[in-house]
């Protein structure tokens, strides 16, 4: 369990609870939040899926550079055999820094 999982099931068990302090700790959370205790709940809750979207498009990142390398290897090892048939690797390695730094600048571009 995540943070936010945990802050949601004691704020779903403290608003259950017969304690007094309990139902006045709630109550002070929904006057700071100005909204009723599901709804913070549900807050957390799209926020932890948002976080987790999140993460799993990171982990996906180094897949598609490394992809993009091959691809760009690929076409212009291609290119070169037609043009220079003794320059295949060169054009293939060149394809291949190409294609990781055109993939890994993407992010940056405004």
């Amino acid at each position: 369990m995540d943070g936010n999982e945990v802050l949601s099931l004691v704020l779903v068990k403290m608003a259950a609870s017969p304690v007094k302090a309990d139902r006045d700790a709630i109550a002070r959370i929904e006057r700071e939040c100005q909204a009723d205790i599901i709804k913070i709940t549900t807050s957390l809750e799209n926020s932890r899926i948002i976080a987790q979207a999140l993460n799993s498009h990171e982990q996906g990142k180094g897949l598609k550079i490394l992809a993009t390398g091959i691809f760009w290897s690929g076409v212009i090892g291609i290119a070169t055999m037609f043009v220079r048939p003794s320059y295949v690797w060169c054009g293939v390695s060149l394809g291949f820094v190409t294609g990781i730094a055109g993939r890994a600048i993407e992010p940056f571009e405004s």
